[in-house]
C-alpha cells in the first residue's frame, strides 16, 4: 500500500514543480533535521504553492513553527537568492509565454507529516496557519490510511526489499503517475521468506503479480523452483499471465538456473529505464 511519501512525490503531478531540501535548526542556528520543500506551479491560473515533506521522528512543533515564520515560505521561493531558475511555457516562435516570474503565491500549503497527529492537533496549526494569512491542509499517517483504503490496487510488485531503492520505489512512483496503483510493502522479500506465501497473498487482492528479478532476488534463500512452478500452474489453470517478470541485472543464465520456466517467460528488462517501464506495465495492467 501507498507510502505518505508515495503520495507526496505523485499528488499534484499535472502541476511543474521545482523543489530542494531544506535544513531545519534550533536557536544557535544548528541544523538538526532536513525536510523537502516543494514549490508546485499552475501556468494557467498564474499560481504557485508550497508542499512540505516531513519524515517520522522529526519536531514536527518546531518544524512548524520555523515553517510559518520563514521569509521563504512567505514569498514562496526556494531560497533568498529565488528558485535558482526561471521557466516559461509555450511555443518558441510564439509571442504568448507563460513565466514562473509571474506567479503568484495562493497562500496554500499542503503538509505532508509522517506521523499520526490527530484531529484536535491538525485544526490547532490550520487555525494558526490561518492567522498568518496561509490555507494550511495537513496529511498525516491516516490520510494515507484513508486513501489507501479506497484506492484498489490493480497488481503488487513481489521484490527482495534490497531492490526497494534502486529500483521499486522509483517505479511504484512512475505507475502511481500513470494512475496504476500497486502494492508492494507488503510484499517486499527478507532472505529465506516464501516467494509463494508472498504471491498468494497478493493475488487474493490484486489480478496481477510485477516480479522483480535481480542477483537479490534470486540469491534469496527462501525462494526455490518449486515455489515458483506452483504459482506458475495457477497461470495454466487460470489460462491468465498472471506473473509479469521484470529483469533487472540478471541474466537468462542466472535466470535459467533457478527456473527454466520462468526463463522462457517473456518479460521487461529495467534497462530500458524505469519511466518507459512503467509505462509498458501500465498498459498490460490496465488493460487486462
Amino acid at each position: 500500500m501507498a507510502t505518505l511519501r508515495e503520495y507526496f512525490d505523485t499528488d499534484l503531478n499535472k502541476n511543474m514543480s521545482v523543489h530542494n531540501t531544506w535544513g531545519i535548526g534550533n536557536s544557535e542556528s544548528n541544523i538538526t533535521h532536513e525536510i523537502i520543500a516543494k514549490i508546485a506551479q499552475a501556468y494557467d491560473a498564474n499560481a504557485k504553492f508550497w508542499s512540505f515533506y516531513i519524515e517520522e521522528g522529526t519536531d514536527v512543533n518546531a518544524t512548524i513553527n520555523a515553517l510559518f515564520s520563514s521569509n521563504e515560505v512567505r514569498q514562496c521561493i526556494l531560497s533568498s537568492e529565488g528558485d535558482g531558475v526561471v521557466i516559461q511555457t509555450g511555443f518558441s516562435d510564439y509571442s504568448e509565454m507563460a513565466s514562473s516570474e509571474t506567479l503568484r503565491f495562493t497562500g496554500r500549503i499542503f503538509l505532508y507529516i509522517d506521523e499520526i497527529l490527530g484531529k484536535e492537533y491538525r485544526k490547532q496549526v490550520t487555525e494558526h496557519g490561518l492567522a498568518l494569512g496561509y490555507n494550511v491542509i495537513i496529511r498525516d499517517k491516516e490520510y494515507a490510511l484513508k486513501r489507501s483504503e479506497m484506492e484498489k490496487p490493480l497488481a503488487f510488485i513481489s521484490h527482495d526489499s534490497r531492490d526497494k531503492d534502486p529500483v521499486v520505489r522509483k517505479l511504484v512512483h512512475e505507475l502511481s503517475k500513470l494512475h496504476c496503483p500497486v502494492w508492494y510493502d507488503e510484499y517486499s522479500l527478507n532472505v529465506g521468506d516464501s516467494l509463494r506465501s508472498s504471491i498468494e497473498a497478493g493475488l487474493k487482492e490484486t489480478k496481477k503479480c510485477v516480479v522483480i528479478l535481480s542477483p537479490n532476488f534470486l540469491n534469496n534463500e527462501g525462494w526455490g523452483k518449486a515455489e515458483f512452478d506452483s504459482v506458475y500452474t495457477r497461470e495454466i489453470l487460470e489460462k491468465d499471465n498472471v506473473i509479469l517478470p521484470v529483469w533487472h541485472e540478471v541474466s537468462v543464465e542466472n535466470v535459467y538456473e533457478y527456473s527454466p520456466r520462468l526463463a522462457d517467460k517473456v518479460g521487461l528488462n529495467s534497462s530500458i529505464g524505469i519511466e518507459e517501464l512503467a509505462r509498458k506495465l501500465a498498459n498490460v495492467i490496465k488493460n487486462n
